[in-house]
């Protein structure tokens, strides 16, 4: 991943799965908690909601709250993001995150994501969210994706893995009970 001079950070991966399996693993929130954070996220634009973990050494607050800006199935979505502190004063400047999602020539999607607005983030933020996007694209989104089955309609059925792969990552001791699929 890299970040430019503006404070983005954008990272590319080629996953050989169609394009509706890899949205299916970004749209679905009991997906989203197993490779990202627990959530209460819903497939739809406008849609407000929250990513929340326990507190974390060296991160200003443990609840992240987004809306759904862009909701364009199969194809992208853009999401607000601005990490909230139990202090105040702490939380972060509201930005944004981008999923886009191609074809690849070779076979299977390229995804592509942005997320504008890491200049307002002190360095160490920006290192640990560019070292953590890494690791959930390469390791952890592509494990999730292998827990979806085709259902008899064409879509894609999510089957939870009994232990996710960002266990560990995030504490969820004190997440609300909602916030679980």
């Amino acid at each position: 991943m890299s970040t430019d001079e503006r404070g983005v950070l954008r990272k590319e991966r080629v996953y050989p799965h169609a394009r509706e399996l890899v949205w299916a693993a970004l749209t679905n929130g009991e997906a989203l908690a197993q490779w990202l954070m627990p959530n209460d996220f819903k497939p739809e634009l406008g849609c407000e909601f929250c990513f929340h973990v326990d507190p974390m050494p060296m991160l200003p607050g443990n609840v992240v709250r987004c809306k759904v800006l862009v909701f364009e199935p199969t194809e992208r979505m853009v999401w607000s993001w601005r990490m909230v502190s139990t202090k105040p004063g702490k939380s972060l400047p509201e930005q944004e995150i981008e999923w886009v999602l191609k074809p690849h020539e070779g076979g299977g999607t390229r995804l592509i994501f942005t997320q504008r607005g890491a200049a307002a983030m002190p360095w160490l933020y920006r290192l640990m969210m560019s070292m953590g996007w890494g690791t959930m694209m390469k390791r952890w989104l592509p494990t999730v994706m292998g827990a979806f089955e085709r259902g008899g309609d064409g879509g894609y059925i999510y089957r939870r893995l009994s232990k996710a792969p960002n266990r560990g990552h995030h504490g969820v001791k004190t997440v609300p009970e909602g916030y679980f699929k």
